[in-house]
């Protein structure tokens, strides 16, 4: 085989790899608007807003955001914390169109998704989040 066809196809393999993981890495922590609505009994019924984030056993940035989530609802008594696993809840996942692990949904008392978080994000980014719905109308995502 032609050394310089060999050449290309690696020049090609590397240049593709490259554009995936740019587009990967630019999704991840990725916060935007949602208006879906979700099943109450699944909310933390105390809290205002709930972070509901749909995790997969195998998932290492679900590990991060889980802390995350955690500790923000630690420190704020109006925001819950509750964690699914996707392979119990294929119906949800499809109904709510999730992707990819984690992804965490800022969810009001009533059920309305108002902001969904794709990938692991900083505290800061959820807690920006959060103060974004609670100054966002009700009945307009955030």
């Amino acid at each position: 085989m032609d050394p310089l066809l060999i050449a290309g196809v690696l020049i090609a393999l590397v240049a593709v790899s490259t554009l995936i993981g740019v587009v990967v890495r630019a999704r991840t922590g990725r916060v935007r608007a949602d208006g879906q609505h979700v099943d109450t009994a699944l909310l933390d019924a105390e809290a205002e807003l709930t972070l509901l984030q749909l995790s997969s056993p195998v998932c290492s940035a679900c590990v991060a955001m889980r802390r995350v989530g955690g500790q923000i609802a630690t420190a704020d008594e109006t925001v819950g914390h509750r964690e699914i696993d996707v392979t119990e809840h294929p119906d949800l996942v499809r109904e709510l169109g999730v992707l990819s692990t984690p992804t965490t949904l800022v969810v009001d008392r009533v059920g309305r998704v108002r902001s969904r978080i794709i990938g692991a994000a900083a505290a800061a980014t959820v807690r920006e989040t959060l103060e974004d719905a609670r100054r966002t109308p009700a009945g307009v995502a955030a």
